[in-house]
């Protein structure tokens, strides 16, 4: 897939972000407590408050009032994915999804603009693990459906863009994100986390491509972003300082690796939410960049927090910075 860091995350979901009413077609629609529910999940996301999100989202699916399953249930668990996903539990935000999708079929066609968010949804959640076989495959159920909205459209863009990028076309790929750019910026979110998912994704392609002042460029656009966006999440700077890190790490800078390492760690120690496996995988990056820094004592006590971390069996899709190690030697042979 690439050799550090997720490429795209959900926080490009969030955007308009979740809908909260559909229909257009004479389809059953979601109760006021449900969309009441919802609405305020809603809410706490777009302040970045993971935890109330999903508190909320946990008392709708034990309401009786919010309305039936079909009604209510595929709404309420697919924003609980998103939920999931922003937290980097990447498992348990794909089996939510698959069931939000699973609920929706029972009622719609499946070319129904209904499918469309939770497909996208599915899609990321799978390309983050590796599923790349997977993301194709629901990827190709998403192009059998119409899209009219710009985000919508940026969506596709960046999905496709991944994908490309995954089989290595890279023109082809930075085709793509480039477009999805464009879209965001026509619909009005130019600076906004979905850009930012967007330019981490674009950087890491240059960085493959070895075009590494234009990496850096975006990278400091994307974290600029997310500095200032009031829906930031802590996965969002996590992944970005992860990018940052192995840009340096390419070029050989390792202190500057360290840093930022050590920043990702910083504000994945401050979310209880977090996967552990995040931080685990985190704490093995640094502790090889530590002794890439010959501070091989500190490393040890890095490796032995990492080693005491329990994490579940499902992969979160990110890679030790070992690999990247191993790739500079044999390039300087």
């Amino acid at each position: 897939m690439r050799i550090g860091l997720l490429l795209l995350y959900l926080s490009s979901a969030l955007a308009n972000r979740y809908a909260v009413a559909q229909d257009s077609s004479g389809h059953v629609v979601p109760g006021a407590s449900c969309i009441d529910f919802n609405q305020t999940a809603m809410n706490y996301l777009a302040i970045g408050r993971l935890m109330d999100a999903e508190s909320t989202l946990s008392a709708a699916l034990g309401d009786p009032t919010s309305g039936s399953e079909r009604q209510c249930g595929w709404l309420t668990v697919h924003n609980m994915a998103i939920v999931m996903a922003l937290s980097g539990r990447l498992g348990e935000a794909e089996v939510l999804e698959k069931r939000s999708i699973k609920i929706l079929e029972k009622g719609y066609s499946p070319d129904d603009p209904a499918l469309l968010r939770p497909l996208q949804s599915l899609a990321q959640i799978q390309y983050e693990q590796r599923e790349i076989a997977k993301a194709r495959e629901t990827f190709q159920r998403l192009q059998s459906i119409p899209t009219e909205r710009l985000a919508d459209r940026a969506m596709i863009h960046g999905l496709a863009a991944a994908l490309l990028y995954a089989e290595g076309r890279y023109k082809e790929s930075e085709v793509e994100y480039l477009k999805a750019l464009g879209a965001w910026e026509e619909a009005g979110r130019g600076e906004t986390t979905d850009v930012a998912a967007v330019l981490d994704g674009l950087a890491i392609l240059y960085i493959a491509d070895r075009r590494y002042r234009e990496a850096g460029r975006t990278l400091d656009r994307a974290l600029a972003i997310v500095a200032s966006a009031k829906d930031a999440v802590p996965m969002d700077r996590i992944k970005l300082f992860r990018s940052r890190a192995e840009l340096h790490a390419w070029q050989g800078e390792w202190r500057e690796a360290e840093a930022d390492l050590g920043s990702a760690i910083s504000t994945a120690d401050r979310d209880t939410r977090l996967d552990p496996a995040v931080l685990k995988s985190l704490l093995a990056n640094y502790a090889q960049v530590l002794r890439k820094n010959h501070r091989g004592r500190e490393a040890r006590t890095i490796e032995a927090r990492a080693a005491a971390l329990h994490t579940g069996e499902s992969s979160n899709g990110i890679v030790d910075i070992s690999e990247l190690l191993a790739k500079t030697k044999t390039n300087k042979k």
